[in-house]
């Protein structure tokens, strides 16, 4: 019996390791571009993150699946081209954990109360330079003056990032390529206004009710951050009439079995507070922007009443009463349409639940 080549021999065919799998993203194109400075889109934000953190940092994930780089790759080009360096022993204090400041003041009994900012400056007034240096085993990185060149020539791609709306609408990428339209630098507010008005008249165009909605709920909280409250209150208070009015993207009214519960309404109670505003300030200011947005939309569930009553209630999360408003009106559209006269009317169909069998309102 002729010998079997042993596993070891080299008669037997050996089998290829599989391939690594490597997984891959959809990289908008503009972020694969270089900007005037030779540095990528993602380089810029990677400048602005840094900024505070020691080398043993882990890379957020979005550097990779976002923004399609290499993080670690890129932060050594970022420090040997000068836009990164390391920052002082002081600075190296901001990366530490207010505990770890409190331990530290501790050691010289002295008080460990304030926030952070506080306790950082208490440590500077109290230890000396060689005493803190003891305590820090690594420095922390920082943008340099080129850096900090660098994040103000493109000063609108870190606040997009930050802001993100998470829509496709107000993004580092739609910032870069709106803010190449002008010849002069927008304010970063106007660059997200601007994408958000266009936005918003395509999605009106569309009868897109739901992208609308999403849409008014940016502005509303870009307001917000800008201290404009009752600006911001307003818009707030259009999205509450979006949501009850039934309205989505398709070319059906939602039934309130989808339609509920209501989303909540922490944002309208916030801002009330901020401006200490009445209830009848609250009815007034509802009332003007149920005008302003009513014309928008070709039906809604409830009448200017109802749906103020609707807002009172979500504030006091009183859901079977909003049950009882939304029964009354269901009932009511019913009572008054078919399918065929609602889409003559209104042009959305008549609400259908793919759930009635379980439905509170059939």
């Amino acid at each position: 019996m002729p010998k079997q080549p042993s596993s070891s021999s080299g008669n037997t065919p050996r089998s290829k390791p599989a391939p690594k799998y490597v997984p891959e993203y959809e990289i908008e194109p503009i972020y694969k571009q270089k900007l005037a400075n030779g540095l990528l889109p993602g380089e810029i934000i990677l400048i602005d993150w840094i900024s505070g953190k020691t080398s043993e940092a882990p890379f957020p994930r979005y550097f990779e699946t976002t923004y399609g780089i290499n993080a670690k790759r890129s932060f050594n080009k970022l420090v040997k081209e000068a836009y990164v360096g390391e920052g002082t022993t002081m600075e190296a204090l901001g990366s530490f954990k207010v505990p770890r400041l409190k331990e530290i003041l501790k050691s010289k009994n002295l008080k460990v109360s304030g926030k952070k900012a506080d306790l950082i400056a208490r440590i500077e007034e109290y230890f000396t330079d060689v005493e803190i240096e003891s305590y820090v085993d690594r420095n922390v990185y920082k943008a340099t003056a080129k850096g900090e060149e660098a994040l103000n020539e493109y000063y609108y791609i870190v606040p997009a990032h930050r802001f993100d709306t998470k829509d496709g609408v107000y993004n580092a990428a739609n910032a870069i390529r709106h803010v190449k339209k002008f010849d002069y630098n927008p304010p970063n507010g106007d660059i997200s206004w601007g994408l958000f008005q266009l936005a918003y008249m395509e999605y009106a165009k569309e009868r897109s009710y739901g992208l609308m909605r999403n849409v008014i709920t940016n502005k509303a909280a870009q307001l917000k951050r800008e201290e404009k409250y009752e600006t911001s209150l307003f818009h707030y208070l259009r999205v509450f009439i979006f949501d009850t009015s039934g309205l989505s993207n398709g070319r059906h009214l939602d039934h309130p079995d989808i339609l509920l519960p209501l989303p909540a309404n922490k944002h309208i109670i916030d801002l009330m507070e901020i401006l200490e505003m009445s209830e009848n300030e609250l009815r007034e200011l509802f009332e003007n922007t149920w005008d302003k947005t009513r014309n928008e939309l070709p039906y809604h569930y409830l009448t200017l009443d109802e749906c103020y009553r609707c807002l009172l209630l979500s504030m006091e999360e009183n859901k079977e009463e909003i049950e009882d408003l939304y029964r009354d009106a269901y009932k009511r559209l019913n009572e008054k349409y078919d399918d065929v006269s609602f889409y003559e009317t209104f042009g959305v169909h008549i609400p259908y639940n793919p759930n009635e069998r379980f439905s509170r309102f059939d």
